[in-house]
């Protein structure tokens, strides 16, 4: 099933939602430009670390109040977020490679908090195409994040729901189930500490997050290498079906800041 690995890669991608709202204290002030740790001085990482999440919540794992020391602080905000910050990535999919260049198109406010829209080319084989992701920051230092859209499970085009950066550091599994177009999925997130690790553009060390979804059949794990002040470094995304496996990669070849940050919303 190698079209299973055939996914395309936003960040993390194009993806599914959780349905349920989260609430909480500390976090990004609604409407307000996200701190990117390593970018800014002070910043919303010390506030986060003390937000709860709401017992309204369908995530079943509460956070820890004080992140864990292994965790980077790149995971309160996963990538520097000024309009023109472009990535691009070495992609290998169904034994073939390609690349995927990212770039943030718009950023700024909205009624639910602060949301970045990012437009993302995949061309592996000759065959390109194109979506457009909308990560959205929370006021409780939550973030609705992308994951790869991949062949066959269905209910892609929207986000699940991360932990903020205390709940990530804690290690803890953070459980949600979420709507498809064929029934519902079963949604982990977690963060498992931090590693170095190798890629076209250089050794980094990175904050590891993985994010599975369980859906139809099919097993999905999305595994981010997050590095302080750049973003994702390295994507995996591994499928399992009744059909057999399918593994898509994205590694970072280089990382561009955008010379004018007009339009960010700063």
């Amino acid at each position: 099933m190698s079209r299973h690995g055939s996914a395309r890669v936003v960040l993390a991608g194009a993806a599914i939602v959780a349905t349920a709202a989260l609430a909480g204290c500390g976090g990004v002030p609604k409407g307000t430009k996200p701190d990117v740790p390593g970018e800014n001085a002070g910043g919303t990482a010390a506030a986060a670390a003390t937000s709860r999440l709401s017992s309204t919540t369908p995530l079943t794992t509460r956070q820890s109040a004080v992140a864990a020391g292994s965790f980077a602080k790149a995971n309160s905000i996963p990538f520097p977020v000024a309009v023109g910050n472009t990535w691009v990535y070495q992609t290998q999919a169904g034994g073939q490679t390609g690349r995927t260049t990212n770039r943030i198109v718009a950023a700024g406010p909205s009624s639910a908090g602060y949301r970045v829209t990012v437009s993302s080319t995949t061309d592996v084989g000759g065959s390109a195409s194109t979506v457009v992701p909308v990560y959205t920051f929370y006021p409780d230092g939550t973030i609705g994040y992308p994951v790869p859209r991949v062949s066959g499970v269905p209910g892609t085009g929207v986000a699940i729901r991360w932990p903020d950066a205390a709940g990530l550091a804690s290690g803890k599994i953070y459980r949600s189930v979420v709507h498809t177009q064929g029934g519902t999925a079963q949604v982990t997130v977690q963060g498992t500490g931090t590693a170095s690790v190798h890629v076209p553009a250089g050794t980094y060390r990175a904050s590891v997050v993985l994010t599975t979804i369980y859906a139809q059949g099919q097993t999905v794990e999305v595994t981010i290498w997050i590095a302080q002040g750049i973003g994702p470094v390295k994507t995996e995304v591994l499928v399992r079906a009744p059909g057999g496996t399918g593994l898509t990669t994205n590694e970072l070849l280089s990382f561009t800041k955008a010379v004018s940050a007009i339009g960010d919303g700063s």
